[in-house]
């Protein structure tokens, strides 16, 4: 094999230590000694990890990305002027029954030092930060969605049928209902009238009787502190909102473009630039970076025969967040994205016609990106011209 880098570290990193193996050697020299040694990951240990290389005149470093373990030492190393490369552990599985973290580090060296493996994506720091306000915000939506179920849960346990009469009982009239119980007031068709709106489909005395059952001390007892939780998180998403908006003030211009594209809210254009971030030069073109997300069909072929093509993986925020925004682009009137979804669910169904067109979505978010063009929707009859001349 073909040596593409002369002087390459590998590090196996842990939470307490790293282990680093060198290898140092022209293409044309015999197989390198290989030299290890093992640091401790306290600031000023990692510091020591950074001389040491340096003396030896590492220029590559190639490390996994373990958790958040990487990050600090990653952070240190970087100052020395290494060239840092940060790899998915699936991609660099080390040969079975030779587990140890010496045999790890070396092996990490061995595909630095013939550019067998490829670098996984580390946005600059701006975008880092945002990408874990993002990511945090994300996560206390879906906890905020699982004590929303808990308190439906108690509801049908007590027979408590207030949900099918009001959709949303977590504000409004319904939040006023739900007082009721958790005040402990008496409830009486009187009470349930005052605290309903005259907008409201359901009558007065539907949502009375879909109060007759029975919430037990400990039913109430845990609806009350579930709904406590629930106003805690709520305030923590809106503190999190602003700090995310002070965070994107300098993308304020990217920002508003991504939001032109059909289907692509405020908060999609946020997961947009918090994982993508304000240049795509590290992906060569928009069809890598949709690998990247996980929005291109799988390539399975043996034998001469073509097997499941299914999308990989991919990067788990912005992929669901570009599916979503699908669903609002197919929905967008007098759109040639919408027009797009349609032609495709005639011969290949709903599912992946909505993936195609996350597909396209981060397409087109790419040439905004690299360009800084501005999203222009075309009528369909300008559209049938400009196929036409191309």
């Amino acid at each position: 094999m073909k040596v593409v880098a002369k002087s390459v570290a590998g590090i196996d990193v842990h939470q307490e230590q790293i282990t680093v193996t060198i290898l140092i050697g022209e293409a044309n020299e015999t197989e390198p000694r290989p030299i290890s040694r093992r640091f401790g990951t306290i600031t000023a240990q990692l510091r020591e990890c950074g001389e040491w290389l340096k003396s030896h005149k590492v220029a590559q470093v190639l490390m996994e990305s373990t958790g958040q373990y990487w990050r600090p030492v990653w952070q240190v190393l970087e100052t020395f002027g290494f060239k840092m490369i940060l790899c998915n552990p699936r991609f660099v599985k080390n040969m079975p029954g030779k587990k140890t973290d010496q045999k790890d580090s070396e092996w990490l060296s061995e595909l630095a030092r013939y550019g067998l493996v490829s670098a996984s994506f580390v946005p600059p720091k701006a975008i880092q930060e945002l990408r874990e306000s993002t990511r945090l915000r994300k996560k206390i939506i879906e906890s905020t969605t699982r004590i929303k179920n808990e308190i439906h849960n108690i509801l049908q346990r007590s027979n408590i049928k207030l949900t099918t009469y009001i959709t949303d009982i977590y504000s409004g009239s319904g939040l006023k209902i739900i007082n009721l119980l958790l005040n402990g007031e008496k409830i009486s068709l009187r009470s349930v009238s005052k605290c309903m709106n005259s907008r409201m489909k359901s009558t007065p005395e539907q949502v009375f009787a879909s109060l007759d059952g029975v919430l037990s001390y400990n039913d109430h007892f845990l609806m009350r502190l579930n709904f406590d939780l629930l106003t805690k998180h709520q305030h923590i998403i809106d503190e999190l909102s602003v700090h995310i908006v002070e965070q994107t003030a300098e993308f304020s211009d990217l920002l508003q473009r991504l939001q032109d594209i059909p289907g692509i809210s405020l908060r999609t254009a946020e997961i947009v630039l918090a994982e993508v971030g304000s240049d795509v030069s590290p992906f060569p073109d928009a069809h890598r970076l949709a690998s990247w997300a996980g929005l291109c069909p799988g390539n399975h072929e043996s034998a001469g025969v073509s097997h499941s093509s299914r999308t990989r993986h991919g990067n788990s925020y912005l992929k669901p967040a570009l599916l979503t925004a699908a669903l609002g682009a197919k929905a967008t009137n007098k759109s040639g994205l919408k027009d797009y979804y349609w032609r495709l669910t005639s011969r290949m169904g709903k599912q992946k016609a909505k993936v195609a067109l996350a597909h396209k979505l981060l397409r087109i978010i790419y040439v905004l990106i690299k360009t800084g063009q501005t999203y222009q929707e075309y009528q369909k009859d300008q559209r049938v011209q400009i196929t036409l001349a191309k």
